[in-house]
């Protein structure tokens, strides 16, 4: 038999990229001084680099080194530095698992590990159901993973804070949205970047003479062919304008249709214009935010020499949301006036700085959250204007909702008095539904909040929920806690608690669907609290002080559980009622058929719970510090 040996370096290196390259590390390399040279050059590294890994932070600049000579580059060490951050983020995912002390702190740490963790994250976005932890390592990787998009967005952001007139970056301004609900989907910035890219190459191929053309040719040639392929505006506009997706330029660019808002579809034109080599930029117009086309220096939009001081006539307007032709400033200035608008009309037709354009887009997204809620639960409406191509919609509309708000603290200006107008707010958002994102308020709210408060001294008195320091304490402190044990260590809590963790419910009166995820044998004021209640609301509900005088002359406590909604972390953002979170046992009606489960509940189930027990029609607690008898 023929040794391994035997077979020249080219064959060798063709099998060797047939092996794993934790093979390779473990046992090539040692055989001999020769396997280890040829088990090391930098082409095969390359290749394993590339194979493994699909995401990957920035600053590696993957793209540079990959135009680079290979032997320029350490890629069997960029290897080891990427595996070495999956070993990290599975660590700290087993014991996001295994405990709920410090549980946000190892949450964060993983979120803390960017782009390079996404592609282990999106392994456990989709563990295999046979895993005896299928529902907490599914939940758990989602919300690192939609924590590391949100940074991505925010860090985005934040960079106009120094720079408030930047017309440049609109698509990645833009798209930062979509990061909010990108999810385990592919549509993130780099694609929208590709996409668009891609739209300016297509056109170029289809216009032959597109480079010859003067400045307005260009620009009506570019909306009427934009506008052909459907990439601009919306059907039926009295029914779908407020639909979530339509705010969203990533869906506008990938879903079949391409429906979107006026602010998204002038979007469009000017990225695709600006990569045409045409300078561009939207027009903040009142009702229907348009796209400026600007003449080159020195000539017309015509393409003739300028030899006429007034900018007016190097000048253009298009709405590509609506028309194939060009808006004239008369027309536009017309309907300044039927507006009511007599005073500072003219700066609605200048061109807007990216961060005027994120903030018109951060409203139209609040606006669509206000209308679906004043929707009644019923209304058919509702679910379309929610839908997107994943996710749970009423989740997906309070982050796009949440990401509004981000939008708003980060691309306006501190040291304005009413920077922290909507502050408030978003705190008691971010504390309640998305405290995995402490390390982005650490890292980009602080500094802008000290920054406001530095301008305006008087605002130094704000504490508890309106002080961010305080907040990302309390946070802390929480995390930190050892677990409250609730027993069942007598006859007596046995036979008054009927019901165990996990089982799943439907309330007697107001008939939702819901998991039994804590219980107090002696009223509310006693029940744990790793889920959502505060003592402060404990105390509330069960009376303080004089109150509590007068229920020693009442009959003993009942039985109450907490329990888990399908719309749980929606409820908790609005101060959720006392029945949809603290349930009296008399109220319970135990459900025994799977299919009456909500689907979204499932996925939320993965907060508290390890995987659905379908024999018994129970969720297997992830609880055993809280409930080690349950």
């Amino acid at each position: 038999m023929t040794s391994l040996a035997a077979f020249p370096d080219e064959i060798i290196r063709h099998i060797l990229l047939f092996v794993s390259p934790e093979d390779n590390l473990g046992s090539v390399q040692l055989l001999s001084r020769r396997f280890y040279h040829l088990a090391d050059e930098a082409l095969l590294w390359k290749f394993h680099c590339r194979n493994s890994f699909t995401h990957w932070n920035h600053e590696h600049r993957l793209q540079e080194k990959l135009a680079a000579r290979a032997s320029s580059v350490e890629w069997k060490q960029l290897w080891v530095t990427r595996k070495r951050v999956n070993t990290k983020a599975a660590r700290l995912l087993d014991g996001i698992l295994a405990t709920k002390v410090t549980q946000l702190k190892r949450l964060q740490q993983i979120c803390q590990l960017g782009y390079d963790a996404k592609d282990f994250l999106l392994e456990q976005c989709h563990a295999d159901e046979t895993r005896d932890d299928v529902l907490a390592r599914r939940y758990y990787a989602n919300s690192a993973l939609d924590s590391i998009h949100r940074g991505i967005a925010v860090e985005i952001w934040s960079k106009y804070q120094g720079n408030p007139l930047s017309t440049r970056g609109l698509d990645t301004a833009l798209g930062a949205f979509d990061m909010f609900v990108l999810h385990d989907q592919p549509h993130d910035l780099d694609y929208i970047s590709e996409t668009l890219d891609s739209l300016a190459r297509q056109i170029r191929g289809e216009v032959p003479h597109f480079e010859t053309l003067t400045t307005r040719q260009k620009a009506l040639c570019l909306v009427r062919w934009l506008r052909s392929k459907d990439l601009t505006g919306m059907e039926d506009e009295r029914t779908n304008y407020r639909n979530l997706r339509n705010c969203l330029i990533g869906h506008a660019l990938s879903e079949k249709g391409h429906q979107s808002l006026p602010i998204i579809s002038s979007a469009i034109f000017c990225c695709v214009a600006e990569r045409l080599g045409m300078t561009t930029s939207c027009c903040a117009f009142p009702s229907h935010v348009h796209a400026t086309v600007f003449a080159p220096a020195g000539l017309t939009l015509d393409g003739e020499e300028e030899h006429n001081p007034d900018a007016e006539l190097a000048t253009m307007y298009v709405n590509p949301w609506e028309s194939d032709d060009e808006v004239t400033l008369g027309d536009l200035r017309n309907r300044l006036n039927e507006f009511g608008w007599t005073q500072g009309a003219e700066a609605f037709l200048k061109a807007a700085p990216v961060p005027i354009i994120v903030q018109r887009l951060a409203q139209n997204i609040k606006t669509t959250w206000s209308t679906v809620q004043s929707l009644a639960d019923s209304d058919p409406s509702e679910v379309e204007m929610k839908r997107l191509r994943t996710g749970h919609p009423d989740l997906n509309l309070e982050a796009a909702y949440y990401a509004s708000m981000w939008a708003d603290l980060m691309t306006k200006q501190a040291s304005n008095f009413h920077w922290a107008h909507n502050l408030d707010a978003f705190l008691n958002r971010f504390a309640l539904s998305w405290s995995e994102d402490a390390w982005m308020v650490e890292k980009y709210l602080i500094p802008l909040y000290d920054k406001f408060i530095e301008a305006y001294p008087h605002q130094r008195q704000r504490v508890g929920w309106e002080n961010v320091r305080a907040i990302l304490n309390m946070l802390e402190n929480l995390d930190n806690r050892p677990p409250t044990v609730s027993r069942r260590y007598t006859q007596e809590i046995r036979t008054q608690v009927r019901y165990k963790i996990g089982q799943v419910f439907r309330h007697r009166r107001y008939q939702y669907v819901g998991i039994i995820n804590g219980w107090a044998a002696k009223g509310t004021s006693d029940l744990p609290t790793p889920h959502y209640l505060t003592r402060d609301e404990a105390d509330e509900e069960e009376g303080n002080g004089a109150q509590r005088v007068e229920l020693l002359r009442r009959p003993p406590p009942k039985t109450y559980y907490t329990c888990l909604l399908p719309n749980s972390m929606l409820t908790t953002c609005r101060r959720p009622t006392v029945d949809r979170l603290r349930v009296a046992q008399d109220n319970i009606d135990i459900i025994t058929d799977p299919s009456l489960i909500p689907d979204s509940l499932f996925f939320l189930a993965g907060k508290f719970f390890k995987r659905f027990d379908e024999d018994t029609c129970t969720f297997v607690s992830n609880l055993e510090e809280y409930y080690p008898d349950d």
